[in-house]
């Protein structure tokens, strides 16, 4: 991903916490010398292997799986984003841009097919997504092992994290106040949730 180093994120901990907050990413890797993606949720365990670790599960019937094991991948998580405006700079000469936050994974696919890792790995997602559920244990056992039967799991051994938040810090301290305010006005989430963390920046330069 290009990443200017104005908006290069590096911190660990804040790139860790933000794929958590935002885990349902995009898959990237070729497919019959194709790209092809796959959007899916994705469980990451940064205690685990030198770089951390994702792990989920697709359904059988994609295609996606059968070329991807020992690939390696990208994975994509993305955060908010909005159009900036350039009247709000209150300047001249100025033209728009999007702001965003967004995290880019690589890392080799590992495939996981036996039952009882992929029966960890969904009762793992339930735990993540609907803590006080046993939904799983639930489930009758004829029921689940035709669910099993129908996906295939996967591990990501991570080997490099890329965090980009390209939150206008290459303008002035007045500019990116005015942008902030400007984005408040509006209508959409995504663009309070721009202006939130662009305030946050400001507080933290």
């Amino acid at each position: 991903m290009y990443i200017p180093k104005s908006f290069e994120v590096q911190d660990r901990e804040k790139l860790v916490n933000f794929i958590k907050e935002n885990s349902f990413g995009i898959m990237f890797a070729q497919l019959n010398g194709q790209p092809f993606a796959t959007h899916l949720p994705f469980l990451l365990d940064e205690n685990s292997g030198d770089n951390g670790i994702l792990s989920g599960h697709m359904a059988k019937a994609n295609p996606h799986w059968k070329e991807i094991h020992n690939q390696r991948i990208l994975v994509v998580f993305q955060g908010p984003h909005a159009y900036i405006s350039p009247t709000w700079y209150g300047e001249p000469n100025t033209v728009p841009t999007w702001n965003y936050v967004a995290v880019h994974v690589y890392g080799k696919m590992v495939l996981i097919q036996d039952k009882d890792s992929l029966k960890e790995i969904i009762r793992d997602s339930v735990q993540f997504y609907e803590p006080s559920s046993s939904i799983v244990d639930r489930l009758d056992e004829e029921f689940f092992d035709n669910l099993l039967n129908a996906v295939v799991g996967f591990r990501i051994e991570i080997d490099q994290i890329e965090g980009k938040w390209k939150l206008s810090q290459n303008h002035s301290e007045e500019r990116q106040r005015r942008v902030t305010q400007a984005l408040k006005k509006q209508e959409d989430p995504n663009s309070k949730q721009i202006a939130n963390l662009m305030e946050r920046h400001l507080e933290n330069a």
